[in-house]
């Protein structure tokens, strides 16, 4: 196989991959999709939603320490066998084009209408996907520090909201709780905006030091969760869970709203910075779209890399246009999210059950 699998990273690049594979898109109309069910209390439930990339990380860990931390492809062979670990590889390569392309899609339709409205779909997904691709084909010990700087850059980013504290209104959050069922009944969709997590699948093992490495999973879900929640609950206290349910972009919007004396026009400033954070979950992406490809086709990776990028194309053009992109994903999310909790719970307990048999 290609050098780049054999790439190693430090338990600090694997905590800010992990978050690079989460906090993309979906942070920008997370707060309108909560809302719908569990109301002022969306925040409440975007935090306890963290139970999905907490349980998916220590799932991972847990398989990883019982079988030896041997690669992916290798572990769902010990477990599965040849035939099923290629189904189940396949799913996982499908699952991440999916949400590469979701994202890819979803940051053209962000900048087509506040930004780029001259430019072709075509050229915007050609461009930047082509980016990503070179990115991506450096490798896992690239791609780890690359997440790590944009992070330092991109955490402001996340703070800027807090200009609107001033202007929102405590009666928003009230009550903080709505109904218990209502909070319950809306934690599923939080799940669903913590996908991309799966990655620590794939990257735990070339993690350089296993020591304590099953709190750097923890340490990662828990700021990626924080993030979420903080500006949920920023959106809320602004605009109230009525008027965010009818805002797409909700947090967009707040961007929107901020004035700075120096900056004429900080929502402007806000997507240029932000789209550092999108090429960077791109690019962690497609690092497991290609590493799995790889695996299966024996072909070297940096081959890989450039081999399905035509597909990851197709997918991104198809999603689009917004309105379909929406409906697919919430057809195809609760079936992937669901499957993925299954899979890595079972190859949790089968892993400990080998090791306890002396497999």
């Amino acid at each position: 196989m290609s050098k780049v699998i054999e790439n190693k990273i430090t338990k600090r690049q694997y905590i800010f991959i992990l978050i690079s594979a989460v906090v993309g898109i979906g942070i920008l109309s997370a707060p309108n999709s909560i809302c719908q069910k569990a109301e002022q209390s969306g925040w409440i439930s975007m935090f306890i939603g963290c139970l999905y990339p907490l349980t998916i990380t220590y799932c991972a860990y847990l398989c990883y320490k019982n079988l030896g931390f041997i690669d992916f492809y290798t572990l769902n062979e010990k477990i599965y066998g040849k035939f099923f670990s290629k189904i189940i590889s396949i799913f996982f390569m499908l699952t991440i084009t999916i949400y590469s392309s979701s994202v890819l899609a979803g940051f053209y339709n962000v900048l087509s209408k506040e930004i780029t409205i001259f430019l072709q779909p075509s050229i915007i997904v050609t461009i930047v996907s082509l980016t990503i691709v070179f990115t991506a084909s450096f490798g896992l010990q690239s791609l780890g520090r690359l997440s790590e700087i944009v992070f330092y850059f991109s955490s402001l980013l996340f703070l800027f909201p807090l200009f609107t504290i001033k202007r929102g209104d405590i009666t928003n959050i009230l009550p903080i709780i709505s109904s218990f069922e209502k909070i319950l009944s809306s934690i599923p969709a939080s799940f669903y905006s913590y996908a991309g997590i799966e990655i620590s699948f794939f990257i735990l093992p070339y993690v350089i030091s296993k020591k304590n490495i099953k709190y750097a999973g923890f340490t990662s879900s828990i700021i990626i969760a924080l993030i979420y929640t903080l500006l949920t609950f920023l959106t809320i206290y602004y605009l109230g869970f009525e008027l965010t349910t009818k805002i797409y972009y909700p947090v967009l919007f707040i961007m929107e709203t901020i004035e700075i004396s120096i900056i004429s026009d900080f929502k402007i400033i806000f997507i240029f910075l932000w789209s550092g954070i999108i090429l960077k979950i791109l690019a962690c992406d497609y690092f497991v779209i290609s590493y799995v490809f790889s695996k299966l086709t024996h072909i070297p990776y940096k081959k890989s890399c450039f081999i399905t990028w035509p597909f990851v194309m197709m997918f991104t053009i198809f999603m689009i246009p917004e309105h379909g992109r929406n409906v697919f994903l919430e057809n195809t999310l609760p079936y992937i999210v669901y499957t993925v909790l299954i899979y890595s719970i079972t190859t949790a307990i089968i892993s400990k059950l080998k090791v306890m048999k002396g497999v």
